[in-house]
């Protein structure tokens, strides 16, 4: 993956944030990595609407929307360690901390039993860095693939993760020797993760039944089912400014920008013959855009005008044909720099740029396009300031949307419009829950660096 756009790092400057995500501590592990994570799957009850987050301590904790039942998969408690749920109890032992070690990037699996993270251990002799796969309810984990070396896909981010849609396997990407590399994991304890494919920039998506996967290697594009061992591939060369490519949830169809006559162009083929594709809409340079759940439509982002500092344009694209709904505009409205779907397909959530008070802020529109309404305005966190930047590719591994698509979670602190409408001033990175219609103020859970949503 992850070579951040230029533009976007300029951005970053002008928020005043420092991306510090590689090194925050964190406490003492509950289970040694290693330990083999519990198999019997049968037994295995999956996590419904629960919110995974990390400690600004590097500590991994699920807990409830409302902030209730709280469960700590990681580490040991730093006295007075301000985490969601933990404030009032008064029960919490304070333990010796193990300020070499954190957990950062959960990812939820498909059925709610397992989280993924990446795990830095530093030591006398070098860092650690590992991928871990652990029980959702207990933190018991295994440890399912070491890096040979201590490189980064990103700024603070030692890996991206990425479950399979369905099943056990898990993708992720690691920095080797040999440079950016893709793994695949299928689920086996004690087995190795076996490579995929090499290169940079690296971005790729599963379909939905996790039966292929689509990959954008540099110049290339390329369609695998399955995925790993003799794979059936067929492979294009679009010349398109665009990072990832998008299946359709029914995995029939694949979306991909190309240049055809000078003219750039948002372009659908079916996937068992990516030869035969057709332009539905004329683009700006650069693109990001991805399918709404039901397949019916098309979220765009581009730049309509040259020059612009990121996404100026945000567009519904009828998959078949029709009137295009413009959601927001340069010449209306401040910039656009992420958008995500809701599971649900009714809404679509997207973050705006706000240069003059230098925050982002949420803001939802139902999928007809009407009725957009602001939620939020904030300054992301470091790692959430990576997840926006790469929005297109952690669309499909980190979810902000709570799965009945009614809300939504952030990490970041306050930003001057906020603290002006409410007049209070949390201090550092907080984890805040959204009500979607706008209705009820947002929910602070108190304080996390990162925090993503349970698919189910």
């Amino acid at each position: 993956m992850l070579f951040a756009n230029r533009t976007l790092l300029g951005l970053a400057g002008l928020l005043g944030i420092v991306a510090v995500a590689c090194s925050s501590p964190a406490s003492t592990a509950v289970l040694e990595a290693g330990q083999q994570l519990e198999t019997d799957i049968g037994g295995e009850v999956g996590q419904v609407d629960r919110i995974a987050y990390v400690s600004p301590n590097g500590n991994l904790f699920t807990v409830d929307p409302d902030g209730g039942d709280i469960a700590q998969l990681t580490g040991g408690l730093q006295a007075g360690e301000n985490s969601p749920g933990l404030g009032s109890q008064g029960g919490v032992q304070a333990q010796p901390l193990r300020l070499n070690e954190y957990y950062t990037w959960p990812t939820w699996s498909a059925d709610g039993t397992k989280i993924a993270a990446s795990r830095v251990v530093v030591g006398e002799d070098g860092t650690e860095i590992t991928v871990q796969v652990m029980d959702a309810r207990t933190g018991r984990s295994e440890t399912v693939y070491e890096n040979s070396h201590p490189g980064l896909v990103a700024d603070g981010a030692p890996h991206y993760i990425y479950w399979a849609p369905t099943g056990d396997e898990l993708s992720f990407l690691a920095s080797t020797p040999d440079g950016l590399s893709l793994f695949v994991w299928d689920g086996t304890p004690g087995k190795a993760a076996a490579v995929i494919d090499e290169g940079g920039p690296l971005y790729y998506q599963w379909s939905k039944d996790g039966g292929a996967m689509v990959l954008h290697i540099g110049p290339e594009m390329v369609w695998a089912r399955p995925p790993t061992g003799g794979a059936s591939r067929q492979s294009i060369r679009p010349a398109g400014n665009f990072r990832v490519p998008a299946i359709s949830p029914d995995g029939a169809s694949l979306a991909y920008v190309d240049q055809v006559d000078g003219v750039m162009g948002l372009y659908v083929a079916p996937t068992s013959d990516l030869d035969q594709a057709r332009k539905i809409i004329d683009v700006g340079s650069p693109s990001a855009f991805i399918w709404s759940p039901d397949g019916t439509q098309i979220a765009v982002a581009d730049q309509s005008t040259v020059g612009a500092p990121i996404y100026d344009r945000l567009m519904l694209v009828p998959a078949e044909g029709g009137p295009v709904t413009t959601l927001s505009s340069g010449r209306s409205s401040d910039d656009v720099w992420a958008f995500f779907w809701a599971p649900t397909g009714d809404k679509l959530a997207w973050v705006s740029v706000n240069a003059a008070e230098q925050e982002l802020e949420w803001v939802v529109s139902p999928s007809d396009g009407s009725g957009a309404k602001r939620l939020f305005s904030f300054r992301p966190s470091a790692e959430v300031f990576i997840m926006l930047s790469f929005f297109d590719q952690y669309a499909y591994s980190h979810s902000p949307w709570s799965p009945d698509g009614k809300f939504l979670v952030v990490a970041g602190s306050k930003g001057e419009a906020a603290r002006r409408s409410n007049g209070r001033t949390p201090t550092g990175d907080r984890i805040y829950v959204l009500d979607a219609e706008g209705s009820a103020e947002p929910r602070d859970l108190g304080a996390g660096v990162l925090a993503v949503w349970s698919w189910n």
